[in-house]
């Protein structure tokens, strides 16, 4: 009888890169929206706090247009 277990894939290490980078990005956005607006909540109040949220999701986004062009050159440069 067949094994039910799932075959498992070598280690890939570029996978292993792209997954570590997101995540380092993604705990890196939690972190400052939640640790940064808290705190900027804590110390000014509901109105600031909603101004900080603002001036960090136009920083999100702008990351996320930087990281949309380096991949598009990197798709039409052949990697």
């Amino acid at each position: 009888m067949p094994s039910m277990r799932r075959q498992r894939k070598g280690f890939n290490p570029r996978r292993f890169e792209q997954s570590g980078e997101v995540q380092l990005v993604a705990g890196f956005f939690g972190i400052l929206f939640v640790v940064g607006g808290g705190l900027i909540w804590v110390f000014y109040g509901p109105g600031p706090a909603l101004v900080g949220a603002m001036c960090m999701l136009g920083g999100l986004i702008f990351f996320l247009l930087l990281f949309g062009l380096v991949w598009l050159l990197g798709r039409w440069a052949g990697e």
